[in-house]
């Protein structure tokens, strides 16, 4: 059989319910060059019964059946050694992907040369929709137009996530830029290293994945300590870029996004995604940064940020207490 062009790696578990959309997504693409590499993560529910008829009726679905759990991480590092693509593509079992997609980035990579191509995406809910209706571009639409270090640059301001692009599978394989394994937030870890190794990145304007909103994950559940897993990850991709070279050529932007993700979204998650605040937590983020971005304060963008916006961070950093108290009591007089 002819090998693939693009592999499609999705890590499961327990998705047995979003699989007839996930997997339906790839089966239903207009390009045949994929192949589907399904990680099964040791589920518990009727994920692997359903894998396997599927890969019975479609030889292109391969499944990689775990007897442990090792998250989605370990899952996607062991399904990139099984890949047979020149190009890889990353895909949760709960989303799924417009029925273009494949053909759209393989049609701009062959036409651009391009190890990387950067797509939009969609959100929804339910059964994936025929028209997206709801269309995020993080990069925003101008971004098309760019190329080279004017992209990179777009990209690090705005990040993308890892599934919002096809991937030459060397970027990642070539540079040792596997997944941190037993960790959430594994794809912050080596997302931006990845896209900014590419000798080649397009963009197009196309929303290619579909991003599911009705289901509960780490990235929107409270009271989930293993939230703060996001600081690991900012350790871990500056210790990736600095070892690519890629920190010093873009230090002044890397830091902004760093402080951006990791400390401002982090200090509103401890006071605002806890029933009862982390205090000790919050200390944890505050040096954290202060030693993945010494001195962060006098990074340009982060001081050129809004004036209510820089003193709103302040006051939750000094006052996380007093913040925390006003915000439950507001929700206990709403009835929430």
């Amino acid at each position: 059989m002819k090998s693939p062009e693009v592999s499609i790696i999705m890590p499961v578990y327990n998705a047995a319910r979003y699989l007839d959309c996930s997997v339906g997504s790839v089966l239903a693409q207009t390009s045949p060059e994929w192949e589907l590499i399904c990680f099964n993560d040791a589920s518990t529910d009727n994920s692997s019964a359903m894998l396997h008829a599927f890969a019975s009726a479609d030889a292109r679905i391969r499944v990689i059946d775990s007897p442990v759990n090792v998250k989605q991480g370990g899952g996607r590092n062991r399904a990139l050694k099984e890949t047979r693509g020149q190009y890889v593509m990353f895909l949760d079992a709960d989303d799924g992907l417009a029925p273009e997609a494949v053909a759209t980035c393989l049609d701009t990579a062959r036409r651009s040369n391009a190890d990387m191509v950067l797509f939009d995406y969609f959100r929804f809910g339910g059964n994936l929709p025929a028209v997206p209706p709801d269309i995020v571009s993080p990069l925003g639409p101008d971004s098309a137009t760019l190329s080279g270090d004017e992209l990179r640059r777009c990209i690090t301001l705005s990040p993308t996530p890892i599934w919002s692009a096809m991937y030459r599978r060397t970027l990642i394989t070539g540079n040792d830029l596997y997944f941190p394994e037993q960790v959430f937030y594994e794809d912050n870890a080596v997302a931006l290293a990845i896209q900014l190794s590419a000798s080649v990145p397009v963009k197009v304007n196309r929303a290619l994945y579909g991003y599911r909103t009705d289901n509960i994950s780490v990235t929107r559940s409270l009271n989930n300590y293993r939230f703060f897993h996001r600081l690991q990850s900012a350790v871990t991709l500056k210790g990736h870029l600095t070892r690519l070279g890629l920190y010093d050529r873009w230090k002044t932007e890397i830091d902004h996004l760093i402080l951006n993700q990791y400390l401002v979204h982090t200090v509103y998650g401890c006071i605002y995604r806890f029933d009862r605040l982390p205090y000790r937590r919050l200390h944890y983020v505050t040096s954290t940064v202060e030693d993945v971005v010494p001195g962060y304060r006098h990074n340009p963008p982060f001081r050129k940020r809004r004036f209510k916006d820089r003193i709103k961070l302040t006051l939750h950093m000094r006052f996380p207490r007093t913040i925390h108290a006003m915000w439950r009591l507001k929700r206990t007089l709403l009835g929430h």
